[in-house]
């Protein structure tokens, strides 16, 4: 897979329930970021998680560090 011309050479999956790790994981060097919204979110966040997964995609692309 490509991302603007260049290959993806690493994904970084992050439970979307944590505000936190999401920022870190943005913030990292990952080629990508993968929110995740079922196995690694407990069955009392999802909703929660995928509150949080809609609030970054509206806040628009990240800059690379």
């Amino acid at each position: 897979m490509k991302v603007g011309g260049a290959p993806v050479r690493s994904y970084l999956y992050v439970p979307a329930s944590d505000p936190g790790r999401v920022e870190k994981a943005l913030a990292s060097e990952a080629d990508a970021v993968v929110l995740d919204l079922e196995d690694a979110v407990p069955a009392g966040r999802k909703g929660e998680a995928r509150e949080n997964a809609a609030e970054v995609l509206r806040s628009g692309p990240r800059s690379p560090s």
